[in-house]
Order: structure tokens, then sequence, then C-alpha cells
């Protein structure tokens, strides 16, 4: 008789994979604000697509997060937006009643789980965010996590109590693996924010993209002083469950 391996649980956390951020033609598309040259993120969606597919086999959850804008969010600047000052152009518009701009909110075809997804939205009460995470293990469906931040423990009002259920469903400290953009944003936020937790996070590196604001020194190298794991798509372990 084998005996069945025992593993640490897996979430997979994909933030912002949104059509705004990852086509060229969004409205804030991904790249290096400073290198006329970069094609950006377009660079990092196959790694992307290889991550969220083993995520899907290996993980016990996936959760994607994603900026769900509306006019008077913070971030939001239509005059005189400067992302060193974390204001930016109106970007994936989720609140708007404009469905093509709302369109840009949402996750690129490549990854998008459609309708097989439970939605937790920003202004989210705890108790509404712990039944979404008892439901999507329980269905093995994928979550999407409305933000109005670029942290979602700021930007949903239900994210840590969310984050919490999850951990306590599922024991043994999971390991968060973390893929998305912008490296130096959204995904910082994610990343620091799950350690300021005392989660244990594995950052996917070719999976994400920056926008040339912040080098590794602030991101990959500073979450692996915290004790962070560093890997790539490639290198990820088969799927044993």
């Amino acid at each position: 008789m084998t005996t069945p391996s025992l593993r640490r649980p897996r979430i997979g956390w994909v933030v912002d994979v949104q059509h705004d951020f990852m086509r060229p033609e969004g409205r804030l598309y991904v790249r290096n604000l400073f290198d006329a040259s970069d094609a950006g993120a377009v660079q990092a969606t196959p790694a992307i697509v290889r991550t969220v597919e083993w995520m899907r086999a290996a993980c016990d959850v996936v959760v994607y997060t994603g900026d769900w804008h509306a006019y008077g969010d913070r971030e939001i600047d239509t005059v005189a937006p400067d992302p060193t000052k974390g204001t930016y152009h109106p970007h994936c518009m989720g609140m708007s009643e404009d469905p093509e701009e709302a369109r840009g909110a949402s996750l690129i075809a490549e990854v998008d789980p459609g309708r097989d997804v439970h939605v937790l939205p920003r202004d989210a009460s705890e108790a509404h965010a712990r039944e979404v995470a008892r439901r999507a293990l329980a269905e093995r469906r994928a979550v999407f996590v409305q933000k109005h931040e670029f942290s979602v423990f700021e930007g949903n009002a239900g994210a840590d109590a969310f984050v919490a259920a999850l951990r306590d469903a599922l024991g043994g400290a999971p390991e968060f693996f973390v893929c998305g953009v912008a490296t130096d944003v959204c995904v910082k936020m994610a990343v620091d924010g799950l350690l300021d937790r005392e989660a244990v996070v594995a950052g996917v590196q070719d999976a994400t993209w920056s926008l040339g604001l912040l080098g590794p020194a602030d991101t990959f190298d500073l979450w692996a002083s915290r004790g962070a794991t560093l890997t790539r798509s490639a290198d990820l372990a088969p799927a044993d469950r």
C-alpha cells in the first residue's frame, strides 16, 4: 500500500492580470516607464499562463485579485496623474456603467476562469469573506477579489478575513504562490502584505513584470531576505494531488 505524500497546502495568488494592465492597448499597460524600448507585460504572459495552469492543477484554491475602480478612488487622477506619487489615469474601471470602459477590468482570456468563480466585492463584510473562502474550498472554485487600492488588504474590506479563513481551513500554514503585475506596485503590496501576516510565500519571478519604479533590491531581494522563496514558472513542482 502506498502512503499518500504529505505536503503543505498551496494557494495560488494571481495579481491583477487584467486587460488594462496586460494588453498593449490597455489603459495602463504595464511596461518600464523609464525605458521606451521595453515591450512590457506581454513578455511575462507565457510564464503567467504556465503558472496559472500549474496552480489549477497543484493548488487547493486559486485566488485572482483585480483593481476594480470607480471615479473618486484615491489612485485615479484624471487631471495630473503621477505614478511616483501613486496616482494613475483611469484604469480597470470595474464600477463603471460603461461596458467598454469596464471591460478593461476583465482578466485576460488566457487565465480567465470564466463563470466558474466566486467574487469577493470590494466592500465585502468579514462574514461574507469567510463564507466565500469556505465555499471556494468546498466547491474547488476560484475566487476573484475586487480591490480599490494597490494593496488588496487595504482595498477590500473583507480581504483579511478571507485570507485568515483560507489559512484556518487549510491548516498547516499554506504556501502562497504569487504571480502577476506590476512587480513593484500591486504584486509588491500582495507579497509584503502576506509576509506581514506571517504567511509562507513563494514569488514566481518570471511570471511578473515591473513598471521600473523599484528594482530587485526592493522587491525580489527584499522578499527573500524576509523568508520568501523565489522560483520560476518552469521550476514549479509537478502537481501531486
